[in-house]
């Protein structure tokens, strides 16, 4: 008996075939208006297929990047979906998507240079294989749709072509699923945000935040590594300050992030991105800002491609967080200063006990040694800065001067305590007042120091210590500014309490009066002269020296000062004399 078909036949069969092929592209619109969800769509295609082509095996492959990867198998291969992929440049998928043109092995599939061998896919029982492109509006491929068959088979340009129809309507769907996901995960994408916003906005406290910030973005966008650094200003680095998960490999290091510096800086302000050189993985960091002041930054890494709803989303996040870490950070900070401040009233009433308790609640230890500075700002045309911005200036300067430093700002003077290494170490104390010396000229205020002392117990006297030397300070300085410790202040400590208009206006103030009266109207210096004079014991030599003049030079400037004063510098009680001058010091 003959196999061969009459021309009737084969006129039924191509009836028949074409039929079945109305009959399932129909059938693939209808899956694909039934249904939004694309794995749904492209398992129910690759059923209609390989029952409408009779092949042994259909697969979709989806384009990500540069990777085809199989979305859609036929039963027996479903288990491989979302596990295999290939590059673009591989197999005869990565041929037919790069050329948008279909492709046809008629036999011995395995020996044709396009293939790419799937051991799980058992590919050596096929012989012929068909793959088409699936088209998008642009003209851009999306994936491709592959048939395998076991025997040799002849595709003919009627199966071509209802494979290239079903491929467009597949696009159609691929799109609309595309268009449906944004959509849906947009929506709850937003949802997720303005929950998360209420949670930041509610987070009690910094720890409670840098704990929800990078779970809630992993959460968010869905990236595999969320990490929060914040910016050190002191020292121009970005310290990381919380993760998720805490133990998965950085792009950079804890801490320091000049990498990550340098990408903040070298793309747009607000945002940046690295992805890997094969489009499949990408990092994403966000600037933290809050108005002019940069707080850190939020950084996302995936191993995927960064999507541009993800930087929409994570740049509006890090507007909040930044705010959020903004409050955190001024509610400890007037935190910190209410308990500064109680410790500096404790200490000034001598409530030891109260004092150690506060300094305990500041983290610092009152019995380690310690000097206590008091800063004034100059008074008169000199001055500068208002004293508020100043006082937060000189605050800053002192803590890098000395780490661990505390400061109580007032409306008229700063108060600081100063940790030392040593009780009563000359050397250190010489080297913080040089210090002191160069930040007080640099800022034109005045600074006084106190002794070194250990403990709560008598800090009240310390005090009082560095503002007498700061109130010396503020009135001998001038306009340059200077620094003096209360060792130093000689017979002013005992004048600097003393109400001014109290004091005795005998013949020896009267004539240390015209001597200050002649400075001011000749731009003169005769009253430091006649100071230092009293200080050295009326010692030419010492005197000379110390005012780097020849000693002729200042014995004529001592005759002058008793010409103008009508004093007897030899035969004055120098106690009394001294005491004028400093008086007039302080007065003036």
């Amino acid at each position: 008996m003959s196999t061969a078909h009459t021309p009737h036949d084969s006129l039924a069969e191509q009836l028949h075939r074409v039929r079945l092929e109305s009959d399932t592209l129909y059938k693939v619109i209808g899956v694909i208006a039934s249904a939004p969800d694309l794995g749904r769509v492209l398992d129910a295609i690759v059923g209609l297929l390989t029952e409408a082509t009779d092949c042994h095996a259909c697969f979709v492959y989806l384009r990500d990047g540069s990777r085809l990867r199989l979305r859609a198998a036929s039963d027996v291969y479903a288990h491989l979906v979302g596990k295999l992929d290939m590059g673009i440049d591989e197999g005869l998928s990565g041929w037919v998507a790069r050329r948008n043109a279909p492709a046809f092995i008629r036999e011995n599939a395995m020996d044709d240079p396009r293939m790419k061998y799937f051991s799980e896919l058992e590919e050596e029982h096929f012989q012929s294989m068909v793959a088409v492109p699936i088209p998008s509006r642009s003209g851009d491929v999306l994936g491709t749709v592959v048939l395998h068959t076991e025997a040799p088979r002849e595709f003919d340009e009627g199966v071509m072509n209802f494979l290239a129809h079903t491929a467009s309507l597949v696009a159609g769907a691929i799109e609309n699923a595309r268009l449906y996901e944004e959509t849906r995960r947009r929506v709850e994408g937003l949802t997720s945000l303005a929950r998360l916003s209420q949670e930041i906005a509610a987070a009690p406290g910094r720890e409670e935040l840098l704990q929800l910030v990078p779970i809630g973005v992993r959460g968010l966008i869905g990236c595999d590594l969320c990490q929060l650094y914040q910016l050190d200003p002191s020292r121009e680095r970005l310290e990381l300050a919380a993760a998720d998960p805490p133990d998965h490999p950085s792009p950079w290091p804890r801490e320091g992030g000049a990498a990550l510096l340098e990408l903040l800086q070298r793309r747009a302000p607000r945002s940046a991105r690295q992805t890997s050189s094969d489009g499949a993985s990408g990092v994403l960091a966000v600037a933290l800002t809050a108005g002019h002041q940069q707080l850190g930054a939020l950084i996302a890494v995936t191993q995927r491609p960064i999507r541009e709803d993800d930087e929409e989303v994570l740049n509006l996040l890090a507007g909040q967080v930044a705010l959020a870490l903004q409050k955190a950070e001024l509610i400890e900070r007037l935190t910190e200063e209410n308990i500064v401040r109680d410790l500096f009233s404790a200490l000034a009433e001598g409530a030891a006990d109260v004092a150690e308790a506060r300094a305990r609640s500041a983290g610092w230890d009152i019995a380690r040694p310690h000097v206590f500075v008091e800063v004034r700002p100059l008074e008169g045309p000199g001055a500068g800065t208002p004293w508020p911005a100043l006082a937060e200036h000189v605050e800053a300067q002192l803590r890098r001067l000395a780490p661990g430093t505390l400061c109580d700002s007032g409306r008229r003077a700063l108060r600081a305590l100063l940790p030392l290494a040593r009780p009563h170490g000359s050397d250190e104390q010489k080297a913080l007042d040089g210090a002191l010396g160069e930040l007080a000229r640099a800022e034109h205020v005045a600074i006084g120091r106190s002794d070194s002392r250990t403990g709560a117990r008598g800090s009240g006297e310390s005090l009082r210590e560095a503002s007498d030397a700061a109130q010396i300070a503020q009135a001998l300085m001038g306009a340059e500014g200077g620094t003096m410790a209360y060792s130093e202040l000689g017979a002013y400590r005992y004048l600097v309490r003393m109400p001014l208009d109290e004091a005795p206006h005998d013949r020896h103030f009267q004539a240390v009066q015209r001597l200050a009266d002649y400075d001011r109207e000749r731009r003169t210096q005769l009253l430091d002269t006649l100071e230092r004079y009293l200080r050295d014991r009326r010692s030419i030599a010492t005197t000379a020296r110390a005012l780097y003049v020849h000693p002729n030079t200042l014995r004529q400037r001592l005759n002058r000062i008793e010409e103008l004063s009508g004093l007897d510098l030899g035969a004055e009680d120098l106690l009394s004399l001294e005491l004028a001058v400093k008086l007039m010091r302080l007065r003036s």
